[in-house]
């Protein structure tokens, strides 16, 4: 019986070591995904996914890239995969409190942190794919972020709380990463 466990137990492990993350097809170099064999719910034709994310949470330290912006990145990716038309998916992010800096513009962000901004590449990919990108004014002001330093395409409102809720009422499903 030991001889037999062993084999089956390698034997899975070395199946589940083989699915390997691949980016794109959307945003090249963020948001890996998993082929994933079965699709057990599939998209009605005609359905929009239409999805704002609430991003609050930021890293500790500014030189850390946003992880919850990855995810966007990632749901893009997935479903561009899974073969959902790009005219099907809606995206929108909320960056608010912390996670409010990512909107910055790379120039702006490296005289404000002394480095690089480490999420301009994916903001810049995000809103190139058609992704709003919605910071909070309340906490941009509260920052000292001001609208001219906002990255290209970054829109700012009149707070985080305003967007998610006009959002949600045009439709948009809430992906609450808020803090955690």
């Amino acid at each position: 019986m030991k001889i037999l466990v062993l084999p089956v137990v390698l034997g899975l492990a070395a199946g589940l070591s083989a699915a390997e993350p691949v980016t794109g097809p959307i945003i090249d170099d963020y948001g890996p995904v998993y082929y994933v064999p079965e699709q057990p719910m599939e998209l009605p034709p005609g359905v929009n996914l239409k999805a704002v994310f609430d991003v609050a949470g930021a890293p500790e330290g500014s030189e850390t890239p946003n992880y919850r912006l990855e995810a966007v990145a990632r749901y893009l990716n997935m479903h561009a995969r899974a073969g959902v038309p790009t005219d099907r998916v809606e995206t929108a992010v909320v960056l608010h409190g912390r996670a409010a800096r990512s909107a910055l513009r790379a120039d702006i962000f490296e005289e404000r942190y002394g480095h690089a901004h480490p999420d301009a590449v994916l903001i810049r990919e995000l809103t190139a794919a058609g992704v709003r990108i919605i910071v909070c004014g309340q906490s941009a002001t509260a920052f000292g972020f001001r609208p001219g330093e906002l990255a290209d395409g970054v829109e700012m409102s009149l707070s985080a709380m305003t967007a998610l809720v006009r959002l949600q009422q045009n439709g948009f499903a809430l992906i609450p990463w808020g803090m955690n």
